[in-house]
């Protein structure tokens, strides 16, 4: 598959295309509809362009909140170029450790007797290194599973037609509606984004869910821990408080 043709295929043929991504590794074009999806996205939003156009304007003893606005421009745009890439691959990487501990299909060797065509069934990438007598069976990798989390995003390309949409509604309508369609395309890429998990380490998709929402499992425990720890101990804090007040 060319470029083009991942494009199509994430919307009309997500698994055959995913499966291919994968196996192929088209990492730089990966990074491309990561910065462009997101910079596109960002910069289309109505309360990005619309809102409020004096961006550098300053009032005599009013706080300076056109360049704190321009400020934050700037690190939109310079996130969804520089820092979302980075993003995604941290979030491979972590995806990548936890489908091993889950005992996914990682690295295989197999001769060079195995036909070929056998080995495509499986939907296995076979490399031929040089001088080599053996053909290497490479699955589930993370550079694989970045590629395909990369075009899994495409589809939030769609909140750009919807951003331009919401300037012709009411700012009450507008928002509900463009709320709205953010979940179903994040819904969309999450989909997408457990194929990629599943196709990648070749496990059943009971256990590529398990990986995708694990991080977050992780993150809200941890974040009840927290909040448990805080409360006991200001609880204990102010409980000693009190017994040192004098009671009249």
């Amino acid at each position: 598959m060319n470029f083009l043709e991942r494009l199509y295929g994430i919307f009309f043929q997500p698994v055959e295309t995913i499966r291919e991504i994968v196996r192929k590794k088209p990492i730089w074009q990966a990074v491309i509809i990561i910065m462009v999806t997101g910079l596109l996205t960002v910069t289309s939003n109505y309360n990005f362009t619309m809102d409020r156009t004096d961006f550098f304007s300053y009032n005599t003893g009013m706080p300076d909140f056109g360049r704190l606005r321009s400020l934050l421009a700037i690190m939109t745009v310079f996130g969804s170029i520089f820092i979302a890439p980075l993003t995604n691959f941290v979030y491979a990487a972590v995806y990548h450790f936890l489908a091993e501990i889950l005992e996914g299909k990682m690295y295989a060797k197999v001769e060079d007797s195995v036909p070929f065509n056998q080995i495509e069934e499986n939907n296995l990438q076979v490399e031929q290194k040089a001088g080599d007598e053996k053909k290497e069976v490479v699955i589930g990798t993370a550079k694989g599973l970045y590629s395909a989390i990369g075009f899994a995003k495409l589809p939030m390309i769609f909140m750009v037609v919807v951003n331009l949409f919401v300037r012709l509604l009411n700012p009450k309508t507008g928002l509900i509606f463009m709320y709205l369609c953010l979940a179903i395309f994040t819904i969309w890429v999450i989909v997408l984004e457990i194929i990629a998990i599943r196709e990648n380490y070749k496990m059943n998709t009971g256990n590529a869910v398990l990986v995708f929402f694990l991080p977050y499992i992780v993150l809200i425990v941890l974040f009840i821990i927290m909040m448990i720890f805080m409360g006991a101990t200001f609880i204990s804090v102010f409980s000693g408080i009190l017994k040192d007040i004098p009671i009249q």
